[in-house]
Formats: C-alpha cells, structure tokens, sequence
C-alpha cells in the first residue's frame, strides 16, 4: 500500500511540475532550431544542394504564413564542417504547430504527382544523414538585439 501511495505522490508531482512547464500562456517569439548532419557525396555538389533547397525554400517555406522567419547555416572552417542549423521563428506555439500542416499542404501543391514529391525530397535529402536533432526554445525580447 505504501508503494502505490508513494508512485501516486511522484506521479502527482511529476503531473504538476511537467504542466508547470508547458503551461506557460502560450509563450510567443518560438524558436525552433533543427541540427542536421551534411554529408558528401561523390556524385552530387553543394551547389546542387543548394539549389534544391532554394527551390523548397522558394514553394513551401516562403509560402508558409506561420513560419514568421527562416535561415539555414552550414558549419564553416573546420576539418570536420558536416553540421547544418535550420533556425525558424513563429509567433507562438500555435503557429508552430500550424506550420508543420501548412508545410505538408505546400509541398503537395508544389509536387503534386506524389512519385516526383518523393524524387525531388529524396534528391534533396540525401545530402544529409537520416538523423536530426530538434529544440524549441522561447526568445527574451527584452534581451535579445535585432
């Protein structure tokens, strides 16, 4: 009986402090940063790389009223130079999360034969590893420069 009373405590708190996280009105000035890993390829060149993710940029990401701004970085001036940031903005969570329907509805527009949507993604993302790491973070406005 202890036991149970005990789990039941820990899972009241734990219930308590993760809505303590989460329930913060909405937090506004989102930031979302995706880490992807480049890789080289023997038949394919940056060049290539970048243009198909211009091409992305300029039919779905643009186009995505949620996404309130957007810049990619690729890791400069070290042997190992395979990390590559994605860093988007949304006003709050909502729109984060709008975003990634609105992503979906924008790519089927753009390709809409489904066979050369999954040629160009997969064009595209086999300059980098199928790994990805995601953190959602709130902005201090009152600490930050434009």
């Amino acid at each position: 009986m202890k036991k149970i009373i005990v789990f039941a405590l820990a899972g009241i708190l734990l219930t308590s402090a993760f809505n303590q996280c989460i329930a913060q009105d909405n937090p506004t000035n989102l930031v979302h940063i995706t880490k992807l890993k480049m890789i080289r390829l023997d038949d394919g060149t940056f060049q290539e790389r970048d243009s198909l993710i211009a091409i992305y940029k300029k039919n779905v990401i643009d186009k995505n009223e949620h996404i309130l701004s957007h810049r990619e970085y690729a890791h400069f001036f070290t042997d190992n130079s395979s990390d590559y940031l994605i860093i988007e903005e949304f006003k709050d969570f909502d729109s984060w999360q709008k975003s990634v329907d609105r992503n979906e509805e924008l790519e089927n527009a753009a390709w809409p034969d489904e066979a050369e949507r999954k040629a160009f993604m997969d064009s595209m993302n086999r300059y980098f590893e199928n790994w990805h790491g995601d953190m959602l973070m709130s902005t201090n406005p009152g600490l930050s420069k434009n």
